[in-house]
Parts: structure tokens; sequence; C-alpha cells
């Protein structure tokens, strides 16, 4: 009985738990999906240098006078941070050089030069030089590319190591690729590019992670249940001045559609993908090589086809708040183990959010897992959950374990935290644990 009583405050509990936290916190998409890389938002293409930008060379002075200068296999990194940093930052591109390569393979034969990084050490230095060599700043990383490849380069600021570690794997991807294609479709480049966001490096264990980004999906579900975005037709010959005007469709759709080919469980469309990076040519024009693409999606399958798999593709792929929404289900219903499955898929999307360690904690207790409830419990509240809440649920944890005097601790926290919500609830239960 005692079992029984407490499971019936614990399903109250996840009630209000679901009303009150899983609909704020399930539905915020992460940080980083709200806004695209500045060159993106000036133009979803690299940042175009000014029509005299040739006769406009960085100037070697900087290079030697301030910045630490690291030569790696691929890469001639500058920083101003110091000869360390520029150390620890050509390690972390050739990392990304590597997993690049590791998908396109790439004749390195056709690498002229090796690829040239320059890091400033605050914004306003990166505005500075923008402003001396193509007349304007952006707002985030940019690369510049000149018709000669050892004046192109990327430039990049310090910042918060998860903004910088993503800007710089996509700009990197961009000065990647028009290395070696310098007009690649542009729902190819920048695609591909927001896929590689995701890419972290640890220097201390010379290890990159590379976990699937799924940080537009949710955007692209909405942009496809209001009909918004682009046919298909549109999305493969898209020029640069139309991918600026339709900036809010093409940046997201073109991530979605290379997550398409990239993971669809048809091989053909897997195969479709890399025929068109292997259809692109180095001395083809922007149309010919998006015309060469166009061609192989119409002989494989016609845009029909592809546009109705890329919209069952959509519907199939799980966001973060329908996961979440899965897993509440599934916990009323008791179906554990479909629940389990739910949160954890939602806890790999974002591991941020308190939101699936609670539940998971609930599923343990509801199978008398009650270590394994604790451990949830507990990394829930450092997450950021309720104190309120997650004592409590703390407390009927212990009490269901007979550690008594940790339940009156917990359910202490919790009333004193919500004695509105929690008083009566902590009363009646310390009462039966006794003194």
């Amino acid at each position: 009985m005692k079992k029984l009583s407490i499971l019936l405050l614990t399903a109250l509990l996840a009630v209000s738990f679901a009303a009150a936290q899983a609909a704020t916190d399930a539905t915020a998409a992460p940080a980083d999906a709200t806004a695209a890389p500045a060159d993106a938002t000036a133009a979803p293409a690299t940042a175009a240098p000014a029509a005299n930008a040739s006769a406009a060379a960085p100037s070697p002075a900087l290079a030697s006078d301030v910045f630490g200068t690291a030569s790696s296999e691929h890469y001639v990194v500058l920083s101003e941070l110091g000869q360390d940093r520029a150390n620890a930052l050509s390690r972390q591109l050739e990392a990304l050089f590597g997993l690049y390569e590791g998908f396109f393979r790439y004749d390195l034969a056709g690498l002229k030069a090796k690829l040239n990084v320059r890091e400033f050490k605050d914004k306003a230095g990166f505005d500075i030089y923008m402003n001396q060599i193509v007349g304007q700043s952006k707002d985030d990383f940019v690369y510049l590319h000149y018709p000669s490849p050892e004046r192109s380069e990327l430039l990049v600021f310090a910042k918060d190591e998860g903004d910088f570690s993503a800007s710089l794997a996509h700009q990197g991807f961009v000065q990647f690729i028009k290395a070696f294609i310098p007009n690649p479709p542009l729902w190819i480049r920048e695609g591909v590019a927001v896929c590689f966001e995701s890419a972290r490096w640890d220097d201390k264990a010379g290890k990159l992670d590379f976990p699937e980004n799924l940080a537009w999906l949710e955007t692209v579900k909405s942009l496809k249940d209001r009909s918004l975005l682009l046919p298909l037709d549109k999305l493969l010959a898209i020029g640069q001045d139309e991918a600026r005007t339709e900036l809010d469709v093409f940046y997201p759709q073109a991530w979605a559609l290379t997550s398409f080919l990239l993971n669809s469980k048809e091989r053909g469309y897997n195969r479709l993908l890399w025929d068109s990076v292997a259809s692109l040519r180095k001395d083809a024009s922007l149309e010919d090589n998006q015309n060469a693409v166009s061609k192989i999606m119409a002989t494989w399958y016609g845009s029909d086809a592809t546009e109705k798999a890329f919209a069952a593709y959509l519907a199939d792929r799980k966001t973060f708040p329908e996961l979440v929404a899965t897993g509440v289900r599934k916990y009323a219903d008791k179906a554990w183990a479909e629940a389990t499955d739910a949160f954890v898929a939602a806890q790999s999307m974002n591991s941020a959010s308190y939101v699936p360690e609670y539940y998971l904690g609930l599923i343990a207790y509801a199978q008398n897992q009650f270590d394994v409830a604790d451990a949830h419990y507990k990394q829930a509240l450092s997450l950021g959950c309720d104190p309120a809440i997650t004592n409590y649920a703390l407390g009927v944890n212990a009490y269901a374990q007979n550690r008594l005097d940790d339940a009156k601790g917990f359910l202490k926290v919790a009333k004193d935290a919500a004695p509105d919500r929690y008083g009566e609830k902590v009363d009646s239960l310390v009462a039966k644990i006794g003194k």
C-alpha cells in the first residue's frame, strides 16, 4: 500500500510537471538555432570581396608583428592570441579538415596552397581588418575568397567556445569546399556546412566529436506545416540574391535537404548526394554546377518523387518537443520501455534540458529502480529543474527505500521552496515517517 499511495502522488506530480515545466522547456529551440552565421545573414554565400578586393591583399606586417603563426599539413594559422593558441587552432582545423575530407574524398593534389586562417583576439580587431579589406564588417566569421588561393583567408575572432566551434566548423567547410570547387551549388555548400556545426574538438584528448546536428529540425518542420518551404527545383537552382532574400527559408531547408540525403533509409537518396558532389567541376560556373546536380536528380527519381520522399522524411524525424510529448504520453500509459526510448532520444537531442532526466527518474521509480531514480532526479536538479518538485520527488524516492532521514531532508526543502504547493503533501508524508 505504501508503494501504491506514493505512486499515486508521483503520478500527480508528473501531470503537473508536464503542464508547468515540459511545455516551456520543450518548446525552446537550442540557442544557436535562432540565428544563422553572419555571412549567411548578409548572403548565404561566402562573404564576397568588393570589386577591387583582389588588389587588397592582407598586410604581411600584421602576420609577423602581432600574430602567433602555426603551419600544419593543410593550414597556415595566424592568431592574435599568441603562439600556443595558433598551434591549438591549427590542430582543431586539421581535425575538421579530416572530417570534411572523410565525406568528400577530394583529390588533395588539387589543393594548390595551404588554407589561411587569421584569428583576432576580439571582435573590434576583426571589424577594423574587415573594413580595411572589404569596406564592411560582419557579425560572425567570414571566409574571403580570392582568385588566388594564397590570398584567400578565413577570418575568426575569440568568443564563447560553443559558438566559436559552430562558426569555425561552418565557415571552415565553406573554405574547404571552395578550395576544390569555387562555385558549388548554394544548398550543398550551406546545407553541409550547417551539418558540420555540431562538431566539437577536445584539444586535450585530441578527439573530434561529431553528433548529428538537429538544431534546425523544429524550424524546418514548422515551415513545412505552413507550406513555406521552397519548391525543390527552386532550391536546387537558387542564386545568391534570391537566397539572400529567402534566407529564413533557404538556410534551414538547405540543411534539411542535406540531412535527408545523408540519412534517408532509401540508399538511392544517399547515393544521390555523393553523385551530386562528384558531378561538380572546379572550372564550372555556379549555374553549370547547379544544372549538373538537377540533371542527376531528374535522372534518379525526378523532382516530384524526391520532394515527396523529403516530406516523408521530415514527418518521420521527431523534434525535441515531439519526443517529450511522446514520452509523457507513454509514461501516462505505463509503457515504460517506449517512454524511456522517447526521453533518451530527447536527451540526446538536448542534453541541457532537465525534462528528460526528471521523467527518466519517474520511470525508474515506477519500476522500483530507486538508485537509478535518485541519480536522474539529482541530474535534473543540477540542470535547473524546479527545486520544489525535484526535492519532493527525491523525498518520495528516499521514503520508498526506507532512507527516512534523507526523505525528511528532501521533503523539508520542497516544502520550504513552495509551501503553497507542497506544504500539506509534505506534512502528510512526514507524519507517516514519524520522528
